[in-house]
């Protein structure tokens, strides 16, 4: 760019660059957190390689419903992690009650949320006493049916972070159209298509709190929120997996069909494919 002057030309360089996912190209002012700062991120940071508007749009459409209506709302409850604002999480896990995509199944139990508190502790919030008492009696469980509708927003947002991981690491190579289906279906997400998702349970609850009392900082404790990782098999398929309490994620940022599992990847317990096929809803 430059500017005339009556006795000079100002010259300025300017850095151009493309949005990650709508591939837009401008100058980008933005922080993005590749891990959502509500699930404890704080450090891992990219800048000025998304622009603003797709910056919003997840803000609004991906990471608040996945981390209020999906497994993710329950550990972030269940561990205590503070919002951006610093504020102990309180969600209600009802799914929207409008869109193409069902977000319903007759075994889920409606009206049910989760708030933690300043003591460590956990309350179950509920619309009918008798789900309080189901809920408080021993060995009682809560079942969150993944339908079509969380599947996609989780996927939505595993698919987010691992390009933005990458990204981190190689621009170039997450700006390739080796990843434009996944770019585009975490960008403007898919009706009748969703990415696969592998998944499993590690451990029981009960090994994720400590009962130390810790004397140093009073109240308080350190608790692992999450782990992650990316890698690149020799046949060319690039993964992202995420933990987070006892849950295990897994997906392919350049496959989306199931193709097989990847246990051989995650060492441990057998991965499973959470998937509805396309056309079955």
């Amino acid at each position: 760019m430059f500017f005339f002057s009556n006795d000079y030309i100002m010259y300025y360089n300017v850095n151009m660059s493309i949005c990650l996912f709508c591939r837009i190209e401008g100058i980008f002012q933005t922080k993005e957190h590749i891990i959502p700062e509500s699930l404890g991120n704080d450090t891992g940071i990219i800048e000025n390689i998304i622009c603003e508007k797709c910056q919003n749009y997840f803000g609004r459409e991906v990471e608040k419903p996945a981390l209020e209506k999906t497994n993710l709302a329950i550990w972030r409850a269940y561990l205590g992690i503070r919002t951006k604002k610093k504020k102990l999480p309180s969600v209600n896990l009802d799914p929207p009650t409008t869109g193409v995509m069902p977000s319903f199944h007759p075994l889920t139990e409606f009206g049910i949320g989760f708030t933690a508190h300043e003591d460590g502790s956990i309350s179950i919030d509920v619309s009918k006493p008798w789900q309080k008492k189901r809920l408080l009696q021993d060995e009682s469980e809560y079942l969150l049916v993944m339908t079509p509708w969380h599947l996609s927003i989780l996927g939505r947002l595993l698919g987010k972070m691992g390009l933005e991981l990458l990204a981190s690491t190689d621009i170039n190579y997450a700006l390739s159209s080796k990843f434009d289906e996944i770019r585009s279906f975490v960008r403007f997400g898919n009706t009748k298509h969703l990415w696969p998702i592998y998944y499993r349970q590690r451990g029981k609850i009960e090994d994720l709190k400590s009962p130390t009392i810790w004397d140093i900082y009073e109240g308080s404790q350190e608790i692992d929120c999450y782990a992650y990782c990316l890698g690149k098999r020799i046949t060319g398929e690039t993964l992202f997996a995420f933990s987070i309490g006892i849950d295990d994620m897994l997906i392919c940022l350049n496959h989306s069909l199931p193709k097989r599992d990847y246990e051989e990847d995650l060492v441990g317990t057998k991965l499973v494919c959470l998937y509805y096929s396309d056309g079955v809803w």
